[in-house]
């Protein structure tokens, strides 16, 4: 039986209900109204998940008078409000399972087995044409996905369409999270006389000493201290809080924390500051791109590698550990600590570059941009060619290091080759 009226809640502005909080997707439910007044929620794959009476719901559930339905952290849903001009009957058509509408009245007996026979073959048609995609996707070696294009919402920032390692089906991505392996031998080099080594063993150490000598660090202290950084944040940057460029940000972190895999539970919020430097950070699931680092991006795919990165610097803990060491010392002491094991920030910031690049892949984008990136950075930072005594001091690895490490994990990790593609 088709819906009679459809009631769409989220927090965009083109919903028929919109509710401004943060716990909220963008698309978050509907509510289905059939002719008898009958009400069926539909959840959309919501990041933070739709409640009846405290339960999470999956796929679409009928609604009774008294349910009480909450959105997201406890927003709540007077759902009852909207059912004004839909007639009511006694006798409610059913649901099984998690259908998203109720079932019809059975057909006419004369017409059931032209129906099944309909339906039947329908259905092997279907599955056909399904084996003759997948035989074509196999046989010309590209790498196309079924997953949905992501929304263009800034026309400036297309999405890249050039051959890319994406994962075709879920099965598939579950499988391949399981087989990823983290190489960061692409952090030495010939002329580093094993510098490179002495920085991973020392910051290996570091990061166990810390651990031992610390006490533990809460998801709620996190959160804490990322909102002391939005406030010294907004004490010294503009923030653009309207436009395309800000929905956009929006709309790409939505599309990556759908994907990331055992989510810690932060409540990730984007915002995009007025400032020219090339810069993007991290506190608390808060993350901050700069006007300058938004336009020097040329596509959503670009956007997404380093929102993915700034994402998993709070899903590996490394906000965590910088918590733990500031408990331990003084403010001078912190300072002086970060100053002399800067270097040891280097495998930290590779590590979210890779796991950005996987959380991409998931999301349907084409992480292969990340190489070309780190590329137009080195140029446009000046930061010079490899020299071991600089790097013993430097808290982000050399760009060119970046991009070869990229390529390398996408090269092992998906067989697919980055510099293959035109450019």
């Amino acid at each position: 039986m088709p819906s009679y009226r459809v009631v769409r809640i989220g927090r965009a502005n083109d919903n028929d209900i919109v509710r401004n909080d943060n716990s909220v997707s963008r698309y978050h439910c509907e509510i289905h109204f059939d002719e008898y007044g009958n009400a069926f929620l539909k959840d959309c794959n919501s990041t933070n998940g739709t409640f009846v009476n405290g339960n999470k719901i999956v796929g679409t559930l009928r609604l009774h008078s008294n349910d009480i339905v909450r959105l997201g952290i406890d927003v709540p849903l007077p759902w009852n409000e909207w059912k004004n001009g839909i007639k009511s009957t006694e006798k409610p058509p059913t649901l099984t399972g998690n259908q998203s509408t109720p079932i019809q009245n059975p057909l006419p007996e004369k017409n059931r087995t032209n129906t099944t026979w309909i339906i039947v073959l329908g259905s092997l048609a279907f599955i056909l044409l399904l084996f003759l995609i997948f035989f074509l996707l196999k046989s010309s070696g590209n790498a196309v996905s079924f997953v949905d294009e992501p929304e263009i919402i800034d026309k400036s920032k297309a999405n890249d369409l050039r051959d890319q390692p994406i994962l075709i089906s879920e099965e598939e991505r579950q499988e391949k999270a399981k087989k990823i392996t983290y190489d960061f031998s692409c952090l030495g080099d010939e002329s580093d006389y094993g510098s490179s080594e002495v920085i991973d063993m020392l910051e290996t150490a570091d990061k166990e000493i810390t651990d031992n000598l610390s006490n533990p660090v809460t998801i709620r202290e996190e959160i804490d201290y990322g909102e002391l950084v939005y406030e010294d944040t907004r004490s010294q940057y503009d923030f653009v809080s309207t436009g395309k460029r800000l929905k956009n940000l929006e709309n790409l972190l939505d599309i990556l924390v759908k994907n990331i895999p055992s989510a810690k539970g932060f409540r990730y919020s984007i915002y995009l500051i007025q400032s020219n430097e090339l810069n993007a950070f991290t506190a608390g699931g808060k993350i901050f791109v700069t006007s300058g680092m938004y336009d020097f991006c040329k596509s959503n795919d670009e956007l997404s590698c380093v929102i993915g990165h700034e994402i998993y610097h709070n899903e590996l803990g490394h906000i965590n550990e910088i918590l733990k060491k500031q408990n331990l010392l003084t403010p001078d002491g912190a300072v002086l600590l970060s100053a002399i094991t800067a270097s040891f920030g280097q495998k930290k910031e590779t590590h979210c570059d890779l796991k950005g690049i996987d959380l991409a892949i998931a999301s349907g984008f084409n992480a292969c941009v990340s190489v070309e990136l780190w590329d137009r950075m080195k140029k446009a930072s000046g930061e010079g060619e490899y020299n071991v005594l600089e790097n013993i001091f430097r808290t982000h690895p050399y760009s060119a290091k970046r991009g070869a490490c990229n390529s390398n994990h996408i090269l092992t990790n998906y067989n697919f080759d980055c510099n293959s593609t035109e450019k």
